[in-house]
């Protein structure tokens, strides 16, 4: 990156045209500028997808060919994000050495405890044992009074019915009517079918060594469109839809093994962007239907823009 900033710096320089002129042209922030010359990569931590864009309409407005320091600016890329990484994976180390130490220092006094609550257990259950025998004699006098008891109930109500007159309900038999006029049948409606809907479809229209973008058809505007992103690696990430980035999930770095979920209703026309600043193994599936990305983008060390179009019923 410092490489690249040299050489722009220079070239801007020779064309005597100042920071505040290239930034008029270009439509980029002075600091954006500053730090491209200067060869700071980690200004744009968050902006590694866009980092791309930026130089060539620095390059652009020098009448620079953008492909001479394409293959520098993929490099400086691949070479950051596998810094921080790496530093993460060192991180996440020392936190599970962290971790096995404790467990070793308190394991034996935790062996001693137990031992100790058993031998506890044993002695209050020797104190406090029940004499079975004494339960059994007790419920075995339990079910001879309830017997008796049903029984007595039993012959009482023999009794009282001996001495009840016995009449013979029987219940009023109703005399049909019959119309003279014969009463129209109503008619039952008949309901159609309902039609089989369409299984959802994701198609790929186009992709090139940067970018894929796909077709998601046989939804309504009533249907949702559930985007789960698992990532294989540490990587910065982003969502826009309709060229509008959200807030949720927010820009920025994604650790390893995150899986996210992007929810939106799948409105005829609507454009969905997910920028990954370090494609390498990341999964996407939308409705639990797994994204079939090509094998050069999903091998990829590096930034990957998938764009996904909603097309109306």
């Amino acid at each position: 990156m410092d490489k690249i900033g040299s050489l722009l710096k220079q070239k801007r320089l020779e064309k005597g045209l100042t920071i505040e002129a290239v930034s008029e042209k270009t439509r980029l922030t002075i600091k954006h500028i500053k730090a491209i010359e200067e060869g700071d990569i980690s200004y744009f931590k968050d902006d590694l997808s866009y980092l791309r864009f930026f130089l060539k309409a620095y390059c652009n407005a020098l009448d620079i060919d953008f492909d001479l320091i394409k293959g520098d600016l993929q490099d400086s890329i691949s070479d950051y994000t596998l810094s921080f990484t790496r530093e993460t994976m060192m991180e996440h180390a020392q936190i599970e050495q962290g971790i096995q130490r404790t467990n070793e220092k308190i394991k034996q006094p935790g062996q001693k405890k137990k031992k100790w609550n058993m031998q506890w257990l044993k002695n209050w259950k020797a104190r406090h044992r029940i004499d079975m025998s004494l339960v059994s004699f007790l419920a075995i006098i339990v079910v001879i009074l309830i017997g008796l008891i049903f029984a007595f109930v039993m012959w009482f109500q023999g009794n009282q019915g001996v001495d009840d007159d016995v009449t013979d309900h029987k219940p009023p038999v109703a005399t049909p009517t019959y119309s003279k006029d014969p009463q129209p049948v109503p008619e039952i409606p008949i309901e159609k079918p309902k039609e089989d809907k369409k299984e959802m479809a994701i198609t790929k229209t186009s992709d090139d060594s940067t970018q894929a973008i796909y077709t998601i058809e046989n939804l309504t505007a009533e249907d949702e469109i559930d985007i789960e992103v698992t990532f294989a690696s540490d990587s910065s990430f982003r969502v826009l839809v309709d060229d509008k980035e959200l807030s949720d999930p927010a820009r920025g770095i994604q650790p390893y093994r995150t899986v996210l979920h992007i929810r939106e209703k799948a409105v005829p026309k609507k454009k969905i962007l997910l920028a990954f600043g370090f494609m390498l193994n990341n999964s996407v599936k939308i409705n639990g239907k797994q994204v079939e990305i090509p094998q050069s983008l999903l091998s990829k060390q590096g930034s990957v823009l998938l764009t996904f179009n909603v097309k109306g019923e």
